[in-house]
């Protein structure tokens, strides 16, 4: 459970019931005093509670507090006193918060946030709507409340009072930590901190060390998945910097009740510590194991079992009872939080082989969380919401797979990987084709992608950096400010001249039985993983079949092999090919499944790190043979998202549009022999380098597009990745992936991104692909030829040549293949690093 739904300010008083029956007759008195006798009650509530942890024994003060607050603003309201009127309905609005009403309290909110504009009181309205996030976090409505979150800070800066803009910027960060947007919420916690010296009231201070330090716990759980063990260790020492910072205050404050509950999170750090630590030493173990290094396929363990019944670990353990309790003392207030219960619910009856029973509880979690997904109305929010959850959804398909029940296995899948492109994806064909929206959705992408860049230079800074640190904090700050203030207005313009582009549609995933029909009209089978910690979830889907196997290989052994089969292709071309790692990838991927595989096309669904797998070079033991040479291969984020995609046949005829950059060897060369099979209808820009902004004008009219020039991956920041084009104008030449999304490509056959490093992606925890294919495939196309790694020129030109020699008669995948054995038949081409360097994307 996340400690900011029942710490911060109100939230420490959920499940609250009241039962008390108190008349008291108040309609005489004074409105100013009824409000300040009121307000004096709550206060002392809360301090009361604060510091002995009792909740009891003041009940009454807070119904009668009500009652005067009711009173009072009823009194104010026909005297056309407005400010007064929406103060008493923010304090009603706290009374119901601490109820857990939190649809009640969002009404008094709003009231109070419309009394506070007529009264032209934006200190008031500021308190408002950050009650109302507080309500929406609750609910949980996180689209909402990260609106409301987002304009209580824009409302706060022109205003004098520093405790109410630390408070504005803590409920935002909250609203960010909800949705698992870590790096945001960091930021707006630090952008807190730099007010903090004007705040008087300490409490407050509290409560940003403690959201602050949850923050990096957070971070530190995604050990879990990945194996950035220092980053890891890291974030918990920022996390235990931020807690003592917390309990200081907690302690200087008399407040007893929080400094315990403190101290229990500190206890969690450690046991958090202790968990890494053992996913260290047990990495480092499977890693020097000889006993993952196949030879034949009897050496590979594989069964069609998905569940043992085993103990949990001792922290597991302590986790579930800690749960558990909480649920209890205050509630299961948002599904959420219940959908994690439910999870744990399931893991504890598995653990004693109740596996029907696991099986109900995980896919109550499941359902849970579909609900909250729902409501969040970003992109971004709904691929981030799903780090921290994920294994929900893999829980429930082992148990499926378990009871053998492949359809819902299946569906269950399909909800778990790139579910926000998907619903892009949908979006995007609801009916939008103008290319100023697009280009105006390009914008808003690019600004969020810029300001994303920014905010994670804020991890790891605590309240405790050094001067040159604050100021470092306070540059950063002024630039966010100034581009979220540009996102404002552009959002705005997108709303109002295009609506449909800030819509998110919730998609349906597709079942098995529409992906097979698919499969029997276009003649291929479909290959998908899970990569899980101890193995391997492999899936092949055929026509009238499906098999599903788990394949026994730790997750570290895999992220080890596919670093030395990348280094063995792109390191050096010349080097030596590591034959022996290329043949062992093979024995876990592809020869499990093999005796079920035809001589189609097969459709390859990557999971985490074989996203950056060139399945093409994966040699068979046996033959000696690639599989790129023995069928061809196309890849898909998930089998949902392939469908979305039209079918593409022979590239043939149409207009082209091809860019070389006139500082790559060969490129000219190579769009020209490209040009000579397009004749009707072709553009070809070679000298000078093409503007960015004349790129963007052009594509939409050209059915066939080739960009041979140079691209850059960025890490950090995937959608800042970008192909190197002229500057002019409003553009800089970098046409990144953000900015693609804006492109009108829905009449494009094929994209082709001659370039280097164009298919790389960052695979979120929640299986959300960030890059260039992402943007492209919204963007409209719909078939994609992308490149792997930094491309050599030369071979590229010959790639490129043969592969629209055979596109003229074959679809892209076949003629992928051709233009594969075409380049390995070259001499001084042979090297995998050449012909393997190309992925096709698309049906």
């Amino acid at each position: 459970m996340n400690r900011t739904h029942f710490l911060i300010l109100p939230k420490l008083l959920l499940g609250i019931t009241l039962c008390l029956s108190i008349t008291v007759t108040l309609s005489s008195e004074d409105p100013s005093l009824l409000q300040q006798n009121a307000i004096e009650r709550i206060d002392v509530f809360i301090d009361h509670f604060r510091k002995t942890g009792d909740r009891q024994s003041r009940l009454a003060d807070l119904e009668i507090a009500e009652q005067e607050l009711l009173s009072s603003q009823n009194a104010f309201a026909r005297t056309g006193k407005l400010a007064e009127a929406a103060q008493s309905l923010v304090r009603l609005g706290q009374i119901q918060l601490m109820r857990g009403q939190w649809n009640a309290a969002i009404e008094y909110y709003q009231k109070a946030g419309d009394a506070a504009v007529r009264g032209k009181d934006a200190a008031m309205q500021t308190k408002a709507l950050i009650g109302m996030t507080q309500a929406e976090i609750s609910l949980p409505n996180l689209g909402a409340a990260a609106e409301h979150g987002a304009q209580a800070v824009r409302l706060s800066e022109g205003l004098p009072d520093n405790k109410l803009r630390f408070d504005a910027l803590d409920i935002s960060a909250q609203a960010q930590i909800a949705q698992a947007n870590f790096n945001a919420a960091v930021t707006l916690l630090n952008r807190a901190f730099t007010v903090a010296e004007g705040v008087e009231d300490e409490s407050s201070l509290f409560y940003g060390y403690l959201d602050r330090g949850d923050v990096y716990l957070k971070m530190a759980e995604k050990c879990d998945f990945q194996r950035s063990f220092d980053s890891c260790f890291e974030a918990l020492e920022h996390s235990r910097t931020d807690y003592q910072e917390a309990q200081k205050i907690a302690n200087k404050l008399s407040y007893a009740g929080l400094a315990a509950s403190t101290t229990g999170f500190l206890r969690e750090i450690e046991m958090r510590k202790q968990i890494i630590s053992r996913q260290q030493a047990l990495d480092r173990t499977v890693r020097e194991t000889p006993m993952f290094s196949p030879k034949t396929q009897g050496d590979v363990l594989v069964t069609e079992h998905f569940i043992t019944a085993s103990a949990l670990p001792p922290a597991a353990e302590t986790l579930y009872h800690q749960s558990k309790i909480e649920e209890q003392q205050f509630g299961g207030f948002a599904d959420s939080s219940k959908a994690r219960s439910s999870y744990i619910d399931g893991l504890m009856q598995q653990s004693q082989g109740k596996n029907d029973a696991a099986l109900a509880s995980f896919q109550d979690a499941v359902e849970r969380l579909e609900r909250n997904r729902g409501k969040l109305r970003d992109e971004r929010d709904r691929g981030s919401f799903m780090e921290d959850k994920i294994s929900f959804y893999y829980a429930a398909i082992l148990q499926l797979l378990e009871h053998r029940r492949y359809a819902e296995a299946f569906d269950f899948l399909e909800r778990s990987r790139a579910r926000a492109m998907a619903d892009l994806l949908a979006n995007r064909a609801s009916g939008f084709t103008q290319s100023a929206e697009l280009a105006l959705y390009g914008e808003v992408m690019n600004l969020k992608a810029r300001i994303a860049d920014k905010q994670s230079i804020f991890v790891g800074m605590t309240g405790n950096s050094r001067p040159q640190t604050k100021q470092q904090l306070s540059a950063a700050n002024a630039e966010i400010e100034q581009m979220e203030t540009q996102l404002t207005t552009l959002s705005q313009r997108l709303s109002k001249e295009s609506p449909k582009l800030g819509e998110l549609l919730d998609s349906r995933p597709i079942s098995l039985s529409r992906l097979q029909e698919a499969m029997k009209k276009e003649n291929f089978e479909m290959l998908q993983y899970l990569v899980l910690e101890h193995a391997i979830i492999l899936w092949h889907i055929s026509v009238d079949e499906i098999h599903v196997l788990n394949v026994f290989v730790p997750r570290s052994q895999v992220q080890e092999k596919i670093r030395k089969f990348k280094d063995s292709i792109t390191l050096d071309p010349k080097g030596d090919f590591d034959e022996q790692i290329a043949q062992e990838l093979y024995l876990y991927l592809i020869e499990p499944a093999k005796k079920w595989m035809k001589t189609g096309r097969l459709v390859i669904v990557p999971h985490e790190d074989l996203y950056s797998v060139p399945f093409h070079a994966l040699l068979d033991p046996k033959d000696g043979r690639f599989l790129g040479e023995t069928r061809p291969l196309t890849y898909a984020p998930s089998a949902t998202v392939l469908l979305v995609l039209r079918k593409t046949g022979p590239i043939v005829g149409g207009k082209l549009l091809a860019v070389a950059d006139p500082s790559l060897p060969a490129t000219e060369s190579e769009v020209n022999a490209i040009a000579k099979l397009y004749p009707q209808g072709n553009k070809v820009l070679k000298q000078p380098l093409a503007l960015e902004t004349e790129i963007k004008s052009l594509v939409g009219d050209y059915d066939l597009i080739h960009l041979a020039v140079h691209g850059k991956f960025v890490l950090n920041e995937p959608m800042l990745s970008h192909l190197i084009l002229s500057a002019g104008g409003k553009d800089d030449g970098h046409l990144t992936a953000a900015e693609m999304f804006g492109l009108p490509l829905v009449k494009s056959k094929l994209v082709v991104l001659s370039a280097c490093e164009t298919a790389r992606s960052e695979v979120s925890v929640g299986n959300e692909v960030q890059g260039m294919l992402r943007a492209l495939l919204y963007a409209g196309a719909n078939s994609l030829i992308m490149s792997y790694w930094e491309v050599d020129s030369d071979a590229t030109a010959q790639w490129m040549t043969s592969f629209y020699q055979a596109a003229q008669s074959r679809p892209p995948a076949e003629a992928a293949q051709q233009a594969m054995m075409a380049v390995k038949s070259q001499d001084g081409f042979s090297h995998p690093y050449y012909w393997a360097a190309f992925m096709t994307v698309g049906r």
